[in-house]
């Protein structure tokens, strides 16, 4: 292949990843969560975790330049264009809690889970690692989507993903406080679809941009 081809190549396919950067700051993790649990070696599981988050808080400041630039980022899933289809809308608010989310999940992997306070038995780094991506996919994924119902889909992953956290944890009361965590999170996360239920029955969408332009006209109704 000739060098012009292949700088050209290039381009193209840095242009393609700049493009679904929205997209990959979620997708990554959650792909590399099942990598872990198939390599269960720690030392390769905890390279893994900390490169994806490395990689995620890069996707994440990148995120946060184009914010800056101008237009919020909106990336559209399946060629249907909001309000209809699924919307990922990245602004200079939500961009910076994805800076925050990947910046904190890079130190806390950087600590390490063999440390006192946080050591777990030598079978359960790789799980920990698994479900330490799984956490942080879902919290990526409640900061760049449009669309109410899927933060209620990303609340769920992260929030199960955090009661399995919690519950391996060396000492019984860890299983004990996981299950209260479980019981809070479900009663929370059941009026949450509640509430998006209502808010679809009184505007007919459940796009966040379409909602802020739609819920004014029914602001008086109970």
């Amino acid at each position: 292949m000739s060098e012009p081809g292949a700088a050209t190549e290039a381009a193209g396919i840095a242009d393609l990843v700049v493009k679904n950067l929205p997209a990959l700051v979620v997708v990554v993790p959650m792909l590399a969560a099942p990598v872990c649990l198939l390599v269960r070696k720690r030392a390769l599981t905890r390279l893994t975790a900390l490169l994806v988050a490395i990689s995620g808080f890069a996707v994440a400041v990148a995120l946060l330049l184009q914010a800056l630039e101008g237009q919020p980022i909106s990336y559209t899933f399946g060629g249907w264009q909001p309000p209809w289809g699924i919307e990922y809308r990245v602004d200079v608010a939500n961009a910076f809690v994805l800076v925050l989310v990947n910046l904190i999940a890079v130190v806390v992997l950087s600590y390490g889970s063999g440390r006192a306070g946080l050591a777990l038995p030598d079978k359960r780094h790789y799980l920990y690692h698994a479900v330490f991506l799984l956490c942080l996919a879902g919290l990526c994924g409640m900061a760049v989507t449009g669309d109410m119902f899927n933060i209620f889909v990303f609340l769920e992953i992260s929030s199960l993903a955090s009661y399995a956290l919690i519950s391996q944890g060396g000492h019984r009361r860890s299983l004990t406080a996981a299950f209260s965590y479980l019981i809070m999170g479900t009663l929370g996360g059941t009026f949450l679809l509640i509430g998006i239920g209502l808010m679809y029955q009184m505007t007919g969408t459940l796009n966040i941009a379409d909602l802020a332009a739609r819920l004014p006209a029914v602001s008086g109704s109970r």
